[in-house]
């Protein structure tokens, strides 16, 4: 009998694993590489729709903000963007 709820107890576990790992990441994640830009902020050097529109071209040409910097008081704002690289 107290075999018997052993492997029960062990079905059950092996079972909740699979179930749990099953709910993660579907895709394998490949090696990705990534290029980087950094830019002054648009936004302070230009008119505010200057910089929006600078900004908007960025991210639909697939960049990403990643990280931003501002150096003292009065310096300017730096902006950290990365992508994927494109694998031809």
């Amino acid at each position: 009998m107290r075999s018997k709820l052993a492997i029960a107890f062990l079905i059950v576990g092996v079972l909740s694993i699979g179930a749990w790992n099953s709910q993660g990441q579907t895709e394998v994640v490949k090696n990705v590489k990534y290029e980087y830009l950094v830019i002054p902020d648009p936004t302070e050097s230009a008119s505010l729709d200057e910089g929006m529109k600078r900004l908007n071209e960025l991210g639909a040409a697939g960049w990403e903000l990643a990280g931003t910097t501002k150096s003292g008081g009065y310096g300017s704002a730096r902006l950290y963007f990365k992508r994927a690289k494109k694998s031809f």
